[in-house]
């Protein structure tokens, strides 16, 4: 890592007073934070009202980029961001305006002000997206993976993707939720929910519990002594069920 050579005061980055009180401790995601920093950042840097930035903006700014790479570096960079946008609209730290031009719609984004929302109001023609609307207010599987499971290899962002187009999204974020209800948080574990419920249905195996035993209990409960320690047996490793 570079060493960082201190600041300039010439040109701060103006920040209203509410992103420090009631927006940044309840933000989680790094990447919703970058975006959301470096889009102030940019509309600062803007003169006249209705200051924005557009998607197309966004998805080629190198700055950004490199900025999102180091969220994820196996990621598409424009998945990380749609996600992250998502997140500020959903949060409604930034508006989303749909503005159609000839041949094709162009996404807009705002800070949430009370100048930019009139402005808004008198786009005729133009949508705002409600934060619960917006395409991108739901994470993708990577995001979902990532946040929930553990970090995501070149051969598991492959089998995602085979997984995406095989089953339906509900499927694949119930059956992550069941994962971490189970505590057994790895992808194999995750595959076989799926593949029971395509064999079996899935609306028969709702009443039932997807952990198909209790681990602990043979692992570090009264009965770990006669079937040792997970992964020292030939039967192999339970954490990977």
């Amino acid at each position: 890592m570079a060493a960082f050579h201190g600041f300039s005061t010439e040109n701060l980055v103006p920040l209203p007073a509410e992103f420090f009180s009631d927006v940044l401790p309840s933000i989680s995601n790094l990447a919703e934070l970058k975006v959301t920093l470096h889009i102030f950042w940019l509309v600062s840097q803007q003169r006249g009202r209705a200051k924005r930035v557009s998607w197309d903006a966004l998805c080629n700014d190198p700055v950004l980029a490199q900025a999102l790479r180091s969220v994820s570096q196996l990621r598409p960079t424009s998945d990380v961001l749609e996600e992250a946008l998502g997140l500020a609209v959903e949060r409604s730290t930034l508006l989303h305006l749909i503005s159609p031009e000839p041949g094709r719609v162009v996404s807009w984004y705002l800070v949430n002000t009370q100048a930019n929302r009139h402005w808004v109001e008198r786009q005729a023609g133009q949508r705002v997206l409600a934060p619960e609307a917006s395409p991108a207010a739901q994470p993708t599987i990577f995001g979902l993976y990532e946040k929930n499971i553990g970090l995501l290899t070149p051969l598991l962002i492959e089998q995602l993707h085979e997984a995406s187009a095989k089953y339906p999204a509900e499927w694949l974020a119930e059956a992550i939720t069941k994962a971490v209800e189970a505590n057994v948080r790895n992808w194999r574990y995750i595959r076989r929910i799926l593949e029971r419920w395509e064999t079996d249905g899935k609306e028969s195996t709702s009443h039932r519990s997807e952990q198909l035993f209790d681990l602990s209990k043979y692992t570090t409960g009264k009965y770990a002594a006669l079937f040792g320690r997970s992964g020292d047996s030939d039967g192999g490793d339970l954490s990977d069920l």
